[in-house]
């Protein structure tokens, strides 16, 4: 599934953010912008004629006005453009700047490559969670920490998972999510639990099995293939905004 599908950012939507963008710069054509989407979404093809379109639409809405050079059409942006595109960028900028330093944070733990991002300051925002959600998943993500906590640790409580991908990366599922995923884990065989105090059953203590040592390398290696996808796209469109 496409990535910016799974957050209601269609690529129609990337098309017309770029015509917007790149006209409020420069006079362009449909040339010129099919290349420039093709330069900065590689895998992301869309056709020459779907570009047109898209500008045709665009000047039809009052968003571009549309001049000839040498049989050429080219485009620039309208006062009501400039506003559609401030729309836009108030829309998605801070949603996806927010989300690729939690991304950016995983990459660095999972791979060691680059410069180590800067650690959070304060956890991800509750309105991006969802859209966060929609792009990696929070089950491999969260079992990727209970098995790399059980790698150094014989037991550990459940309540640290959280913790810990609080203090390395700024995100966390809910507290009812986590503990669902264990339970699923325990029936799955790949984690024992125990509670502390039997009869309280206040505190559940987690100890990762030889069939979860097995299995952890399969989400070590789902896990990262989703967060160096998702980064690359995110990363594109922040590049994009500034």
């Amino acid at each position: 599934m496409d990535t910016f599908k799974r957050i209601g950012f269609s690529v129609g939507d990337t098309v017309k953010l770029l015509w917007l963008h790149r006209s409020s710069e420069t006079e362009i054509n449909p040339k010129e912008l099919h290349d420039t989407y093709e330069a900065l979404f590689p895998g992301r093809n869309v056709a020459y004629d779907y570009v047109a379109r898209i500008a045709k639409k665009l000047e039809n809405e009052g968003y571009l006005t549309m001049s000839q050079v040498q049989h050429k059409k080219y485009y620039s942006i309208t006062s009501s453009g400039r506003e559609h595109l401030q729309n836009y960028e108030s829309l998605y900028y801070n949603k996806f700047v927010e989300m690729l330093k939690v991304i950016d944070r995983i990459y660095f733990y999972l791979t060691k490559d680059g410069q180590k991002p800067e650690p959070p300051e304060y956890p991800l925002q509750q309105e991006f969670r969802a859209y966060f959600a929609k792009l990696i998943s929070v089950k491999d993500m969260t079992r990727f920490m209970i098995f790399n906590l059980g790698m150094n640790r014989t037991e550990f409580y459940a309540a640290e998972v959280n913790e810990q991908l609080n203090e390395l990366f700024g995100w966390s599922p809910s507290n009812g999510y986590l503990y669902e995923i264990t339970r699923d884990m325990e029936a799955e065989g790949t984690i024992k639990g125990r509670w502390k105090e039997p009869k309280k059953r206040t505190v559940r203590l987690i100890k990762v099995t030889d069939a979860g040592e097995i299995f952890a390398k399969q989400v070590s290696s789902n896990l990262r293939e989703q967060v160096v996808n998702v980064r690359k796209y995110l990363r594109s469109f922040v590049v994009f905004f500034e």
